[in-house]
């Protein structure tokens, strides 16, 4: 998918490109493929001037902890000196991003079919079922006045809701549920996980099988934090654009005179 990334680059070549992955990818062990993902951006087609940082969504308007590095390639010959998004001082807890969908969130039939529009809300329902040894080896609890857990593209990793308190440390990679509260434990529904990524109520997530749902939503990027880069990537373009058109229109007047004084 990478080098298609790159083939498209190279026969488009757009005004810029933006791509994302996950925070992993700075380990020192991935250094030199990190170094050649770079290299093969800045010198796609006539080239590009890369941008590069990890941002975490919750510092722009996003209650959830989501580390992910973007890459921000403006073509060289605009000579764009992209600047990324400051963040936000303060943070959108659960409690304010889902906290008026405690009611009516439904199961998923047989734990993971969905309940084709019998939800009160759209998508408010959840896969039910056992959880993992590895899920079991952390606390997948954050409360109410906390930002979530990152939303991943897996059903089975869906982090608890905040109702919960959380998990009970016993051994190193071992957790359990506080005894005489297991009922409480409940992976995030759909829709609340598409709450926690900025998604409008509004959108709505169309699926037979309820892992589509959480894929399709664990796979994107959070809106709001999109919007914010995006709104940096227009006011930078457009001040380029602009400019280069008034240099043009200007050496064109320029060259009118030139044009009348010579007659």
């Amino acid at each position: 998918l990478f080098f298609e990334f790159i083939r498209l680059l190279e026969a488009k070549q757009p005004y810029f490109f933006l791509a994302e992955n996950v925070s992993g990818m700075l380990l020192l062990r991935h250094k030199e493929a990190l170094d050649n993902i770079k290299n093969h951006f800045r010198n796609a087609g006539i080239g590009y001037d890369l941008h590069f940082k990890m941002l975490n969504a919750k510092d722009f308007n996003v209650p959830q902890d989501r580390k992910r590095v973007f890459f921000i390639g403006f073509r060289s010959d605009l000579k764009i000196n992209f600047k990324f998004p400051k963040g936000f001082k303060e943070i959108i807890p659960l409690s304010k991003a889902i906290g008026d969908l405690t009611d009516n969130v439904l199961s998923a039939k047989n734990g993971k079919n969905a309940n084709n529009g019998n939800c009160s809300v759209p998508n408010h329902e959840y896969m039910d079922g056992g959880f993992s040894s590895i899920f079991m080896s952390r606390n997948r609890v954050r409360s109410w006045d906390e930002v979530s857990f990152t939303i991943q593209a897996g059903a089975r990793h869906a982090p608890l809701h905040p109702q919960a308190p959380k998990m009970k440390f016993i051994e190193q990679n071992k957790r359990e549920f506080v005894h005489g509260k297991e009922n409480l434990y409940r992976r995030l529904s759909v829709r609340e996980c598409a709450r926690i990524q900025t998604f409008p109520d509004n959108f709505i997530f169309h699926y037979d099988n309820i892992s589509a749902g959480y894929k399709m939503i664990g796979n994107a990027v959070p809106v709001r934090l999109a919007y914010y880069i995006a709104k940096e990537v227009k006011q930078s373009l457009s001040e380029k654009l602009i400019n280069n058109k008034e240099l043009e229109k200007t050496e064109s007047e320029k060259q009118l005179v030139h044009h009348g004084d010579t007659n």
